[in-house]
């Protein structure tokens, strides 16, 4: 992408730069290769129409040289990938007068900003005046939309006028690679995504019968409330002797996740569910490991929100039979 922001600037006249994030983040390399095309699309739409000519620019109190971010995340369930730039953002108003004289929308009608600003995915759709090598053709960002939906995902667009525009592809974690903690509960193996890992201790089995339930355990001069997952799965094997507390950090909370064993890392591709465990929140997909078997990827968001569930009944249940 590289060489072709820079070719387009010179083309154009105007000075772009290109940062990439999230450099890190994996992808199956099919899904990459679908997403090549909706992102040259997204690429020259941002120069040609978002980042304006460098005495634009000045006139408007920016640098000469305007910004274009490619960035990539994992997010919950989801793989973001973010175009943003710092040009003119999109104008509403030319955006609704030429989505009436194409007879895609109703002249006064009432829509939200989210479903003005995506009318410039439909077919043939662009508010070029004039038609050049790069724009005016309406050919481009339906593109984008069919690759996108063939993927599973969908197209948000946020854009700030003068300050610039950000479209976001956000794609099903079904699609996506992790590295994850292999785990053993009871006879059941599941997957921590590692990102969420922040630190493995021992189960201190002392500090946590003395804690009685409060469900706290003191790591690194810390108090850390934990969860056992024998107990959140209802699991009836009899737990380890040697648990280990797996501590994960989301939303700056750290809880600990008692398990039996660590089995190691494990590079995943994500399996989607099917749509009778839909209701399943607590997993956001599965892996087939190596030797055949099936291992259930934590949703570490909605399994803490779970937890947090089963400690309020169980500490209602306590304090009932007191």
């Amino acid at each position: 992408f590289r060489r072709l922001v820079r070719d387009l600037a010179r083309d154009l006249d105007k000075k772009v730069d290109l940062v990439t994030l999230g450099e890190e983040t994996e992808l199956d390399k099919s899904v990459v290769e679908s997403l090549a095309d909706p992102l040259v699309h997204l690429i020259r739409n941002a120069i040609d129409h978002g980042i304006e000519p460098i005495a634009e620019r000045i006139a408007a109190g920016k640098p000469e040289q305007g910004t274009l971010t490619l960035a990539a995340d994992h997010l919950g369930g989801q793989v973001l990938i973010t175009i943003a730039d710092d040009g003119r953002g999109l104008d509403r108003e030319r955006i609704r007068a030429k989505a009436e004289e194409r007879g895609l929308l109703t002249p006064g009608a009432d829509l939200a900003e989210s479903e003005l600003l995506g009318m410039i995915f439909q077919p043939g759709f662009s508010t070029a005046t004039s038609v050049t090598d790069v724009s005016g053709r309406g050919v481009g960002l339906d593109v984008v939309r069919r690759g996108i939906d063939t993927l599973r995902g969908t197209v948000d667009v946020c854009s700030t006028p003068g300050e610039g525009s950000d479209i976001i592809l956000r794609l099903p974690l079904t699609l996506a690679i992790i590295d994850g903690l292999l785990v053993r509960v009871g006879q059941g193996r599941y997957i921590v995504p590692l990102l969420a890992v922040d630190a493995i201790v021992e189960l201190d089995r002392q500090g946590a019968e003395a804690a009685g339930s409060n469900h706290f355990l003191f790591i690194r001069e810390e108090l850390v409330p934990y969860l056992s997952l024998h107990a959140l799965f209802s699991v009836t094997d009899s737990p380890s002797p040697y648990a280990k507390v797996v501590v994960v950090l989301q939303n700056e909370r750290r809880v600990g996740l008692v398990v039996d064993q660590i089995l190691g890392d494990h590079q995943t591709v994500i399996k989607s569910l099917s749509p009778l465990h839909a209701d399943v929140a607590c997993f956001s997909g599965a892996t087939i490991l190596g030797d055949g078997h099936v291992a259930l990827i934590l949703d570490i968001t909605h399994l803490l929100d779970l937890g947090q569930r089963h400690e309020e009944k169980h500490r209602r249940a306590v304090e009932s039979a007191a």
